[in-house]
């Protein structure tokens, strides 16, 4: 396991590099035996990082919840970061500092109450949702490209960097059958809410279960992005990105570099 004083300075490294747009050498590289374990304690002194800045934790997101990408990148298991007041962006997002933003298209779910423990299930989530919404998330890796492995992605907070999100709405059954249209102005890509461990719910019920073990869950009025449904887009200035579905409000988005 790495020594507190190499996560601390990995830690600080990560922070500032988010902030700045800057790229950190990957981890996995730097530390020989670099483990789950590591990558999220790492994580975890990033996030003590925010709130000593005076920033507000408002969820969760979760990264690597398809099984076709997991197994084609030979992935073990989902990951999952925090999302904070300040990423929220509302239809404007400046890239001008950014070197490789991408934009993945999810389904988003509100917490009507508490959920803690290791047996919550996906009737559980379902239950107690206080809505779901579209959202966009936008990615970018504190790493020079994307030749990162999933340990470096989860030390880096599953690489999340904003998010826009729409109104939260009752669905009439499970997410899962959500079918979406995500599109960038050129060109149009369709999902749906299964690619997200078969279901978003599925995917909120996996991430309480995840926290428990680190002594965490959900307290209500917290989001979770749930994963992305279909294959991202690079950002380009200039750009308007579309996020549709039945039953749930439009989200919308255009892309600046100042």
């Amino acid at each position: 396991m790495m020594t507190p004083d190499l996560l601390d300075e990995l830690a600080s490294e990560l922070w500032r590099a988010e902030q700045s747009g800057g790229a950190v050498e990957l981890p996995s590289s730097r530390f020989p035996g670099f483990s789950w374990d590591d990558a999220r304690r790492v994580a975890r002194a990033v996030d003590e990082l925010r709130l000593a800045g005076g920033h507000r934790l408002i969820g969760y997101k979760l990264g690597w919840t398809s099984a076709v990408m997991r197994e084609a990148l030979g992935i073990d298991r989902p990951n999952w970061g925090t999302l904070w007041d300040h990423q929220q962006v509302d239809g404007v997002i400046d890239v001008s500092t950014l070197r490789h933003p991408k934009v993945e298209p999810e389904l988003v779910y509100r917490a009507g109450r508490d959920l803690f423990g290791p047996d919550v299930d996906r009737e559980t989530v379902l239950e107690t949702a206080d809505g779901w919404a579209l959202g966009h998330e936008i990615v970018h890796p504190r790493f020079p490209d994307f030749g990162f492995t999933w340990l470096d992605n989860t030390a880096d907070n599953s690489s999340s960097q904003a998010i826009v999100v729409g109104s939260f709405e009752t669905i009439d059954g499970d997410p899962a059958d959500v079918e979406i249209d995500f599109g960038s102005g050129h060109a149009s890509r369709s999902g749906r809410g299964d690619a997200a461990m078969g279901s978003p719910a599925e995917a909120v019920a996996w991430l309480v279960r995840s926290l428990h073990g680190e002594g965490t869950g959900l307290r209500a009025g917290d989001i979770v992005f749930t994963g992305g449904l279909a294959k991202p887009f690079d950002l380009q200035p200039g750009d308007h990105y579309h996020l549709r579905a039945m039953g749930l409000d439009d989200v919308n988005f255009e892309v600046t570099a100042r």
